[in-house]
């Protein structure tokens, strides 16, 4: 019995290595976060649905295309399930910051029509994990559960404190 509802997952910097100062463009220049895997398998087994929310704003800037973007998801969903993970639908932003779209985080546009996609979702036994603060910011918004991560306290640490905590 699921006790945990919905895991949102921010993309860069928590399941996968950011880079500095440039965008992962495709599958080659996308590294998994130390643990990431591990942890996205376990998180299956505790969540009812684990759902990315992302800015890919480097759609609004030229640098790759929505066709580029579904690619490099492919490739990350594929590595996922090998291990017996999963994740029931990527939700990303294509926008640019300044064009004050409803859908970049932190703005909960993502949330929102996942809500809309998924309406059981249970608020109160819902996280979202990211590693910025407009992630943070949007999951406050939607009253979810917010978690930061970063290069030290990875998804890989959270999961294990998680995974304690309710064994």
């Amino acid at each position: 019995m699921h006790s945990l509802d919905t895991l949102f997952l921010d993309r860069d910097g928590v399941i996968n290595v950011k880079l500095e100062a440039r965008y992962v463009s495709n599958s080659k220049e996308f590294e998994f976060m130390q643990g990431a895997l591990v942890a996205i398998s376990k998180l299956s087994k505790l969540f009812k649905r684990i759902l990315i929310v992302t800015n890919q704003q480097a759609i609004g800037k030229g640098i790759m295309t929505e066709d580029d973007l579904n690619l490099l998801h492919s490739f990350m969903t594929s590595e996922i399930g090998k291990l017996n993970g999963k994740i029931d639908k990527i939700y990303f932003c294509p926008h640019l910051d300044t064009e004050n779209c409803n859908c970049r985080k932190p703005n909960p546009g993502m949330i929102n029509q996942a809500i809309a996609d998924f309406p059981e979702i249970d608020r109160q036994n819902s996280y979202l994990i990211g590693d910025s603060d407009s992630d943070i910011e949007a999951g406050n918004r939607m009253n979810l559960n917010t978690v930061k991560v970063d290069n030290e306290y990875t998804l890989a640490k959270w999961t294990a404190e998680l995974m304690s905590v309710i064994e």
